[in-house]
């Protein structure tokens, strides 16, 4: 029995966003590209929602699956020091997405 569309979009994330950081890692002329797919990524996962307990709201299932992954993603950068380019490229390339959906203005926290 093949997953649902909420389930696959959760267990894709980690995979989705460590491709992206990939390619983002790679080359600064990517960048814009990358933060769109991200973006795309993000909404995606802000849509898995779960009822809460108490039946009067939702729970940001998604959304706080999103944000774990993202802060695993840099948390493996700040320990690097800089100088090494692919570091470097990944600082940037995070403040460029920041900075994308600031544009889109969407509220993104971490």
């Amino acid at each position: 029995m093949a997953p649902s569309k909420p389930d696959r979009v959760l267990n894709e994330l980690y995979e989705s966003v460590a491709n992206i950081f990939e390619q983002a890692q790679a080359s600064l002329a990517n960048h814009k590209k990358n933060s769109v797919a991200l973006f795309k990524i993000h909404a995606r996962a802000a849509e898995v929602t779960q009822p809460s307990k108490s039946g009067n709201g939702v729970k940001l299932v998604g959304e706080k699956a999103f944000q774990e992954v993202i802060v695993d993603m840099i948390s493996r950068v700040l320990v690097v020091k800089k100088g090494p380019a692919n570091a470097d490229r990944i600082v940037k390339y995070v403040g460029g997405f920041v900075r994308f959906m600031n544009e889109k203005g969407e509220c993104f926290s971490f």
